[in-house]
């Protein structure tokens, strides 16, 4: 049977708002909120979060704008404002009761992966929770991937990496994992779709069959 590593945000976790919410609070603090327009608002999805300070704020220490970004953050669990992706629990529910081993790679710091899944009562799922400060080589590299399989044991080949962005697609390539794109926000639809994976699905339900065929 297959073993699954998810991304973490827009696969099993609906932060979008968050994730804009805390943007536009540095931008309202050293830019404008009215230059993080939409285009914007979905290009910050999926990049390394220091990655994107330094192209937002070339002008500002990245250290900081990211130390901003997360303190923000912080406050928000309990507030209502990050929801599970519809179906996670279930499909997170549905392999462990079938034996099927699961992990996340994520490019969010583990500790906060941590955080939200207290939030969401997920963690009794993972065996390996891979934040972006355990690997060097953000995605689209296959470093973190790697690393989740050698931790758990898994040959690449049985394993399926799901993600919700072209990046989370090519590290699964080239970690030679099954990937499943998942579109979960239309906006990025068609930048799946080129990355051309395995599967592309657009209810996280539909990766039940592809996991336990």
């Amino acid at each position: 049977m297959r073993a699954v590593l998810f991304d973490f945000d827009g696969t099993l976790l609906d932060s979008q708002a968050m994730v804009v919410m805390c943007y536009m609070h540095v931008f309202e603090m050293y830019r404008t909120k009215e230059e993080f327009t939409r285009e914007l608002q979905l290009e910050v999805f999926g990049p390394p979060l220091h990655d994107e300070m330094k192209k937002l704020f070339p002008d500002q220490d990245p250290d900081a704008m990211v130390a901003e970004y997360r303190n923000y953050q912080a406050g928000l669990p309990g507030t209502g404002i990050v929801h599970l992706i519809p179906h996670a629990e279930d499909v997170l529910k549905s392999l462990a009761e079938r034996g099927v081993r699961m992990g996340v790679v994520s490019s969010r710091l583990s500790a906060s992966c941590r955080l939200w899944m207290k939030e969401f009562e997920l963690e009794q799922y993972f065996e390996c929770i891979l934040g972006q400060e355990q690997f060097t080589r953000a995605k689209p590299d296959p470093e973190g991937i790697l690393k989740a399989c050698e931790a758990m044991g898994l040959d690449p080949k049985e394993t399926v990496y799901i993600g919700d962005n072209a990046s989370d697609v090519f590290a699964a390539q080239r970690a030679g994992c099954i990937s499943v794109g998942f579109v979960s926000e239309k906006g990025k639809e068609q930048e799946v779709l080129d990355a051309e994976a395995d599967h592309v699905i657009y209810d996280l339900r539909d990766l039940l069959p592809i996991v336990l065929q």
